[in-house]
């Protein structure tokens, strides 16, 4: 009897330790987000004494490619902002989003989610974050003078730290939640009562049904099946991509999330937008190399491109949209298309091979 209850205090402890751990790994990150927030914002003010009448303005493209986007609501000045705004709000909303995705699966699933929660993941990130954080501080107190060009140095270390943090850590959370989620059983239809005397199904009826299912039995559509949307997170005003689109964009050697692999849902891990897409899916674009040359003969050679998924992913916005990445780092206006073929259809005309080039996610055929 004392052997049981020995055993069961132990087993107990071990319990409370995990749990301990776990919770105390998570507020210590959170914590950490706090931090980096603090110094954003003083990094921030120290940067601020630099004139934006000294700043170059970039040279303007020619007259031809400004007439094809002059009903585009975001005028370079309102990106800028939209870019700051964006990187702040990135700071600001880490802490709150790795405790919503840890509350989200000990909510769904209790203590068992806690307990084998990816330690390693988060104490990893806790030190990078850190490390950071102690060096900056370091910087700022050892030097009796700060360049506004050491602060944004020290801002570009800090907002890199902080976005792979928070993608690191609400990813392994939500690996984790889909791993210990019950698997669904595959729903069965049961086939619908026949009441004695009752007439039979109409022709037509039978027509349309065995014709609805021929076509979704197809062995040659391979698009995926649009799942029931979920709800979304309220829309900001002038934001042109998703955080989670951001995120892919300055990040070149980020992965897709496993919502894009197979067995996923498609969805944004951020603001959960569809976009139809499947793993391996290329889109290909045979741009004109002597497009925008002004000689009397020009040699006219084709050269063809493939789009990667990654690309598609990173021009997405919250509402379902999509916005060119090529036109905000190259154009003077942003271009925002309805969908994944306006989105190429506008690649194919506006943008030359050069330009197509530039971007790690498209990729020419020799």
């Amino acid at each position: 009897m004392r052997a049981e209850a020995e055993a069961a205090v132990e087993t107990t402890k071990g319990l409370l330790q995990d749990l301990v751990v776990v919770v105390s790994l998570v507020r210590t990150l959170t914590d950490s987000f706090g931090s980096a927030s603090d110094l954003y914002r003083k990094l921030k003010r120290k940067a601020q004494p630099k004139s934006s009448d000294d700043e170059v303005e970039p040279h303007k493209r020619p007259h031809r490619l400004l007439h094809r986007r002059r009903n585009s609501v975001f005028s370079p000045e309102r990106r800028r902002t939209d870019y700051s705004d964006s990187e702040e709000e990135l700071i600001c909303t880490s802490s709150t989003q790795v405790r919503a995705e840890y509350d989200r699966g000990y909510r769904k699933l209790g203590e068992p989610f806690a307990r084998v929660t990816a330690q390693t993941q988060l104490q990893s990130q806790i030190i990078q974050l850190q490390q950071t954080l102690l060096n900056i501080h370091q910087d700022l107190l050892l030097s009796t003078y700060m360049a506004p060009s050491s602060s944004h140095s020290h801002l570009a270390r800090l907002i890199e730290t902080t976005r792979t943090a928070r993608a690191v850590s609400i990813h392994a959370l939500n690996l984790q939640y889909q791993r210990m989620l019950p698997p669904v059983p595959p729903s069965r239809l049961e086939p619908p009562m026949t009441i004695p005397g009752a007439f039979p199904p109409s022709a037509d009826r039978r027509r349309s049904g065995q014709g609805s299912r021929s076509r979704s039995s197809s062995p040659g559509d391979s698009a995926p099946v649009k799942p029931k949307p979920a709800p979304k997170p309220p829309v900001h005003g002038t934001r042109l991509f998703c955080v989670y689109a951001r995120d892919l964009q300055r990040n070149a050697s980020m992965p897709l999330s496993d919502d894009y692999k197979a067995g996923g849902d498609n969805t944004c891990p951020f603001c959960r937008a569809y976009i139809a897409t499947r793993p391996g899916k290329a889109w290909e674009i045979i741009v004109d190399s002597c497009k925008g040359t002004t000689d009397e003969h020009p040699k006219s050679t084709s050269r063809t491109f493939l789009v990667k998924n990654r690309f598609v992913i990173k021009c997405h916005r919250e509402n379902g949209s999509f916005a060119c990445v090529l036109c905000s780092r190259f154009m003077e206006a942003d271009t925002v298309c309805k969908g994944v073929g306006a989105l190429m259809d506008h690649m194919w005309r506006e943008h030359t091979s050069e330009e197509l080039e530039r971007d790690g996610d498209i990729v020419e055929c020799q």
